[in-house]
């Protein structure tokens, strides 16, 4: 039995996953290791715990671990992946077979393993990436929360935080307002605006959930911000789509990430957007979690050095 490890790395989370080749033994989940917002110190903490917990809860060596894959948030930047490596080798013992990609590469081996298609990430960043029948490869937004990342969880909450500054200037009331005032535990516009201009930027994805419930019961002003945030995570695909696939041709799209799995409205409003300009397009909610597609690329790893 030869034992890998999938590594599922994003901005809030980190899921190392421990496999036999056949079946997921144990799971760990620990905080985030996006290099680009979070602190080397705390990204490596997070790698360590989420690898030593997985092992440790299935009862194993750490030792026992033939090769690893972590797609991590950002590691499309070779700079960014040779961080992560460094420290994943500090982690593993030297004789363990590791790489290491970007996350939207996990994703989109989980979905079509080495075949054709597209996926759609969005959690507290937000990206398509998509490979065509001829291997060639194609990716859209992604560049990073204050320029990009439209549509995710951190531009969703920000954005809800915009309009609501906005709505009192104009006397209005929400749902939402009230909502993101509840939830930050504070009282008064001033706090408020004091909150979101500190030197540490506020973590403005944990507002998506408040955003959803407010949705939910008919706020105006969520729902027009989960629309506006479907509406451009189309538009990132679509952008996709049209480099990879000319005229019309049936395309697999799989969306995933937390935005998508915790708002039902927004894989509608996509899925209406893209099937709107494509119709031959198939969109469907992702049913496996982007860690198999890291044990995948493990797998045929540790299969590669034995060839």
């Amino acid at each position: 039995m030869s034992l890998v490890i999938g590594i599922d790395g994003g901005g809030s989370k980190c899921t190392a996953a421990l496999s036999d080749g056949e079946r997921v033994l144990a799971t760990h989940t620990s905080g985030g290791c996006n290099l680009n917002t979070i602190s080397p110190e705390k990204v490596r903490l997070a790698l360590e715990e989420a690898v030593r917990g997985a092992v440790a809860q299935a009862g194993i060596d750490l030792a026992t671990v033939r090769s690893v894959c972590a797609g991590v948030a950002g590691a499309a930047s070779q700079q960014t992946a040779d961080g992560i490596r460094e420290m994943m080798a500090s982690i593993l013992p030297p004789s363990t077979l590791l790489q290491v990609v970007g996350d939207t590469t996990i994703a989109l081996e989980a979905e079509f393993g080495g075949g054709a298609g597209v996926v759609c990430i969005s959690g507290t960043g937000s990206i398509a990436f998509g490979r065509n029948e001829r291997g060639e490869f194609a990716r859209a937004g992604g560049w990073g929360r204050p320029v990009s990342d439209e549509g995710s969880g951190h531009w969703i909450g920000q954005r809800a935080i915009a309009e609501c500054l906005h709505a009192l200037d104009m006397g209005r009331s929400s749902s939402l307002i009230a909502g993101i005032m509840n939830y930050w535990k504070i009282a008064t516009r001033e706090q408020l605006v004091q909150r979101c201009n500190r030197d540490t930027v506020p973590n403005f994805s944990e507002l998506f959930p408040v955003a959803v419930a407010a949705g939910a019961q008919g706020d105006g002003l969520a729902c027009e911000i989960l629309i506006d945030a479907a509406t451009r995570l189309a538009r990132l695909t679509q952008i996709v789509v049209r480099r990879l696939w000319v005229g019309r041709t049936n395309v697999d799209v799989a969306v995933t990430g937390g935005v998508f799995s915790n708002a039902e409205h927004i894989v509608q409003v996509f899925t209406n957007v893209i099937r709107i300009d494509r119709p031959e397009v198939t969109v469907r909610l992702s049913q496996r979690e982007p860690y198999c597609g890291a044990i995948s690329l493990a797998q045929k790893a540790l299969l590669g050095s034995t060839n």
